[in-house]
């Protein structure tokens, strides 16, 4: 869109604005109006200042009148007129910009508010007390900042407490096309006395390069170094430094901030020092007590990855894992891990992962299959230490997977949360089992299917999982399909976990619909299945007393057999 070309009213509006400006005040020289390579339409003129000319351009977006014109220095590139401006050459941080721009506001008002900022810059000493929109963000503080020190809190608490001015130790250095990131990894104390970032996940020493770094403490008015290799090295002779290592990450620690630079052979590089504030807990939960809770999940695919995942983010410390599977190619389409764990058992490389954005959560592999061929004893071992957990998580679509994690619900009185998503991606079930709330997780089961019946529907169930490879079945369930029902059977863990009374959904089971089709009549159809709640799932027993005393002699007759005359318990 070339605005003065389709909008011609607009345009000659403009050009009578800056005519009756221009009539009225004297600090402004008209040149003209030109035509730039990008087709975009400036206005040049000289701002006069007390006995200063500002030649600046007055330059109109081709989006003009959706967002506003620029005032900036015309010509020299490398001028810097002003501490509300964006950088060298820049356009001048004025009272109108992006964010509160109106389009009935005009060029004009924008050269004014350019002359108001320059004449009250020349006449404060301190333009701090100029007002300003000129508030930047980090991100965007640290564009043009290649080599980057994360420091974080818990690196700073420690620097700041620690026993000797000057210490020796190892950054690690994520290297990118766009940047290098430094954070600090360990420092040496004392023999076999060292301190290490436990904020930052214990796989980074391995993904890495390591760096060596020195940790300088000094007083707050001491003069910051010449990055100027002979001066450098110079002032850490001066301090006492030691022996240097090569190509050394610096640290220089002072109490109103942290200085980074690292040395090469032939020059000193400025590192620019990032350090947020002290973590802000962005979540209504109670992380410390979702630290001790433990979560196994069943099914290290699609669903699984990205429901252990999203709880390792919401402060869950401690996983069971248990899959056997490979992570393959064709897995990526859906999986929460990526390229750098191809061919990797999943349970490890969903570990990782979880340690990766939770590096203070605990994680425990099991690379077995439930349901397959498998040792009677490694299972019932498995079966015994998933009972133990505070929640069952059965995200493998496997029935046979199923019936084993439901007698481990039961031994342990354990909740459990299961998901399946639909075939064709046009959906997919969550339900959740509170032990002495709910029925049985296969009572439940059946219900489902009872209640599908009664519908005329059959029920939607992969005949095979997402991993098997010469299955009949054709899944073409996308990412977002899958990230959905995974992420409704995560908010349902997460109630659980937290222990709400009452819980913030009302009903244990929900299809929830993605297309149409089956019984959904659109996209984010959502079917409650209500279920009877405390169903008594065993018969009542129909044995007297006096039978019931006669089957307990026969069990310990058995026991006595097997232990001898040995108390049997």
């Amino acid at each position: 869109m070339i605005w003065y070309i389709e909008n011609a009213q607009r345009f000659r509006s403009e050009r009578m604005r800056i005519d009756a400006l221009i009539g009225g005040v004297d600090w402004l020289r008209p040149l003209d109006w030109r035509i730039d390579a990008s087709a975009r339409i400036n206005w040049d003129a000289d701002l006069l200042i007390g006995d200063e000319v500002f030649p600046i351009s007055l330059r109109y977006p081709n989006h003009f009148p959706h967002s506003p014109p620029l005032v900036l220095p015309r010509g020299d590139v490398s001028t810097w007129w002003s501490s509300h401006q964006w950088g060298a050459g820049g356009e001048l941080c004025l009272e109108i910009g992006p964010d509160n721009w109106q389009p009935d506001v005009s060029g004009a008002e924008m050269l004014e508010s350019a002359q108001r900022l320059l004449t009250m810059e020349r006449e404060f000493e301190d333009t701090q007390k100029i007002p300003s929109r000129h508030e930047t963000t980090l991100g965007q503080r640290q564009r043009m900042v290649f080599s980057r020190f994360l420091a974080t809190p818990e690196f700073r608490t420690f620097a700041a407490s620690a026993p000797k001015d000057i210490l020796y130790g190892k950054a690690n250095l994520a290297l990118h096309d766009e940047s290098l990131v430094y954070h600090a990894s360990y420092f040496a104390i004392a023999d076999n006395n060292t301190w290490r970032d436990i904020s930052a996940p214990k796989f980074l020493d391995q993904e890495c390069y390591n760096v060596d770094c020195i940790l300088i403490r000094r007083p707050t008015g001491d003069q910051l170094p010449q990055t100027s290799p002979v001066e450098f090295r110079t002032y850490l002779d001066h301090l006492g430094v030691g022996q240097v290592p090569a190509r050394p990450l610096i640290l220089l620690l002072r109490d109103d901030g942290i200085s980074a630079y690292r040395i090469y052979a032939d020059s000193v590089v400025t590192v620019g020092v990032i350090a947020p504030d002290d973590i802000v807990l962005r979540t209504s939960l109670d992380r410390a007590a979702l630290a001790s809770r433990t979560v196994a999940v069943a099914g290290c695919g699609s669903v699984g990855s990205k429901i252990a995942v999203s709880l390792a983010r919401s402060g869950v410390g401690r996983f069971l894992l248990l899959d056997d599977d490979l992570l393959l190619p064709e897995n990526l389409i859906r999986n929460e891990l990526d390229w750098r764990d191809i061919a990797t058992h999943k349970v490890d490389a969903v570990g990782r992962r979880i340690q990766l954005v939770n590096p203070e959560a605990v994680v425990e592999v099991r690379r077995h299959r439930l349901g397959g061929h498998e040792a009677s004893g490694s299972l019932e071992t498995l079966i015994e230490s998933v009972s133990k957990a505070d929640l069952i998580v059965d995200a493998a679509s496997n029935s046979e997977a199923f019936n084993y994690l439901c007698a481990a619900a039961s031994a342990g009185e354990t909740p459990m949360v299961w998901a399946e998503v639909h075939g064709g991606g046009i959906g997919g079930m969550i339900a959740r089992h509170r032990p002495r709330i709910e029925p049985s997780p296969a009572m439940m089961r059946l219900g489902i299917e009872n209640w599908c019946g009664e519908k005329g529907l059959s029920t939607q169930r992969a005949e095979r999982r997402y991993e098997d490879r010469d299955a009949d079945v054709t899944w073409i369930a996308e990412d977002a399909d899958v990230s959905v029902i995974a992420a409704h059977a995560a908010r349902f863990a997460l109630d659980i976990l937290a222990e709400r009374s009452p819980s913030i959904f009302p009903h244990s089971v929900y299809f929830i619909g993605l297309a149409e089709g089956w019984f959904y009549s659109e996209p984010f159809h959502t079917e409650p299945v209500i279920l009877p709640l405390l169903a008594t799932t065993e018969p009542p027993s129909m044995l007297d007393d006096v039978t019931k005393a006669e089957e307990m002699k026969v069990v310990m007759s058995i026991m006595k057999r097997s232990f001898g005359e040995a108390d049997p318990t």
